[in-house]
């Protein structure tokens, strides 16, 4: 069996595995801020996006709110084609009375 020696790292070892350590533990350190503030901006951007969904509901309330005040194109037009059929029906009725005399 071999025997176990009792190896001492030298001081240069020493301070790279300390510079190592430092330099995990700094690594870690900024991951931790990265993470807190990705946190904080989809906290800021959650809330914008409510803002802007509450912003619209309102507009579309406005919305249908207008469409109740407004004369629509397809109203109008059903009443002028409806409109023009009864000036239709009493131009062919005053044209056949006077025919009849």
């Amino acid at each position: 069996m071999p025997q176990e020696r009792d190896v001492k790292p030298s001081v240069f070892e020493r301070h790279m595995q300390t510079g190592i350590q430092v330099l995990l533990v700094a690594l870690i350190i900024w991951a931790g801020t990265e993470l807190v503030k990705l946190g904080q901006q989809s906290v800021v951007l959650e809330e914008r996006l409510t803002t802007q969904g509450l912003m619209l509901n309102e507009l579309r309330q406005e919305l249908r709110e207008w469409g109740d005040t407004y004369y629509r194109t397809t109203d109008a037009r059903r009443e002028l084609d409806e409109i023009e059929g009864r000036i239709d029906n009493l131009n062919s009725r005053v044209s056949a009375l006077e025919t009849r005399q």
